[in-house]
């Protein structure tokens, strides 16, 4: 912006300069005659500036939805919405103009908390929301510490829930956000499958390879129906980031989540290298 003003104030001064140099070339040209010349110069060097293009504004970003956006398990979080400066959304190296996200987020606590008024000059949104509907941390309890059957039960009644109702709920937040941010490029950003169907790696609980299978299956539909969703709305778009966690899942060699933590509260979460692996799929759709 200072170039830009300085490169207005040079051409301002030459330009008054050539105005005087030529009233003073003027035949009979007298001093009250260079006098009323003058103000043609300081018109002139006026409309220049007010000419010249303005700065573009800086447009915002605006950063939403549960824990996987928060940053709970990537590093010292802060505050009841367990953030973190190691989230993807400050990872993808742009500006985050409102940092919303929240640990434990629904489709329902989003609209009621998140949806503050958006900047004026918001063009891009970001969202990872869907999986606390379909009841994420009881599914896990669940298959953690119950028997196996207890454990499919449980993730069938979640799989229910995604194919009746996650649709409709989160048609809700897009409409929301849509209308908050009417010019914006709204990134919906999915969850990887957790598991890489290795031997079971924690001394806490266990959740054996039929369950694994099982849960990633369940991430799998939760991805299909979130971006058939995605796909009716202009504008969005889907960031699918379940290659991006292949091999790299609870209990491999190289994971990008994390195990059992005690408590739970960082359990099955991103890493700050599973946070960074999800910055570079997003950056991809920008």
């Amino acid at each position: 912006m200072w170039a830009e003003v300085s490169a207005e104030a040079w051409s301002t001064c030459g330009l008054r300069a050539r105005l005087r140099g030529y009233a003073r070339t003027l035949p009979g040209t007298s001093s009250s005659r260079r006098r009323a010349l003058l103000p043609l110069a300081l018109a002139a060097s006026a409309l220049a500036v007010a000419s010249a293009p303005a700065p573009a504004a800086t447009s915002a970003y605006v950063a939403l939805g549960d824990s996987y956006a928060s940053g709970v398990g990537a590093g010292k979080t802060s505050g009841a919405c367990q953030r973190t400066r190691r989230a993807y959304a400050y990872e993808l190296g742009r500006r985050v103009s409102a940092f919303r996200a929240c640990g434990g987020a629904t489709t329902a606590s989003l609209r009621r908390s998140q949806l503050a008024a958006f900047p004026r000059n918001t063009r891009l949104v970001t969202v990872t929301i869907g999986g606390n509907d379909a009841g994420f941390v009881d599914v896990i309890e669940t298959c953690l510490f119950g028997a196996a059957d207890h454990c499919d039960t449980r993730v069938r009644q979640a799989e229910e829930f995604v194919r009746e109702d996650l649709a409709e709920r989160l048609r809700g937040v897009y409409e929301a956000i849509r209308e908050r941010a009417p010019q914006a490029k709204v990134l919906v950003v999915g969850y990887p499958r957790l598991f890489a169907r290795k031997r079971w790696c924690s001394r806490v609980g266990e959740i054996g390879d039929t369950e694994q299978r099982r849960l990633n299956e369940a991430s799998n539909l939760l991805a299909r129906t979130t971006q058939a969703e995605v796909g009716r709305h202009k504008g969005f778009r889907f960031v699918d980031v379940r290659a991006a966690f292949n091999g790299h899942g609870v209990c491999s060699a190289a994971p990008r989540l994390i195990g059992v933590t005690s408590p739970l509260t960082d359990s099955f979460h991103p890493t700050a290298r599973g946070q960074l692996a999800y910055a570079r799929v997003i950056k991809r759709r920008l």
